[in-house]
């Protein structure tokens, strides 16, 4: 057993498990302060096989996966995006969770970081995400890492539209 955490790029292989992993983790983090309704109706749409099969098979969306002792526990999805950014060369970090048992262990900043590398990798400069304004947790996480509040936009969960947070952070592409 190794306590070193690996990254996997998930392909439609993968695609049970980042379902599973997918509302587990989206559950763990936001199910105390959303309806189950509007739990489930997300859930229902963003994390059917179909759906994410239809995602990693897409061009420009990368889904990175953690595993630790043999066991995917956490997994990020990255995306060329130029919905927000359309004059940048952007990546946009859409989804990045880790199961709550593993909390505390550097499994997210482990994540997050191969994220960037992945971001450099595919010659974007500049890595974006969106974080719900009451996800005070993962905002003072962003911010650690040099990511900086650039504008809002509107999440929708179910029928409750809620604001986002972007953030952004610069990447230095010449550092490979």
């Amino acid at each position: 057993m190794s306590n070193n955490p690996q990254i996997k790029e998930a392909n439609s292989a993968d695609v049970a498990i980042l379902c599973k992993l997918g509302e587990q983790t989206f559950i763990e983090t936001y199910g105390h302060q959303n309806t189950p309704e509007n739990l489930q109706a997300y859930l229902s749409k963003h994390f059917s096989q179909e759906q994410l099969l239809s995602e990693i098979q897409t061009e420009g969306t990368i889904f990175l996966m953690v595993e630790l002792n043999e066991e995917i526990v956490g997994y990020a999805k990255l995306r060329v995006n130029k919905a927000e950014f359309s004059d940048r060369n952007a990546l946009e970090l859409e989804r990045i969770y880790v199961k709550k048992e593993f909390h505390g262990k550097k499994l997210g900043a482990y994540l997050l970081e191969q994220c960037i590398e992945k971001t450099k990798a595919v010659g974007c400069d500049l890595l974006w995400l969106g974080v719900w304004e009451y996800n005070l947790k993962a905002l003072n996480f962003y911010k650690s890492w040099g990511f900086e509040i650039s504008g809002t936009h509107i999440f929708v969960l179910g029928d409750d539209e809620q604001t986002d947070y972007l953030m952004t952070k610069e990447i230095d592409i010449l550092k490979v």
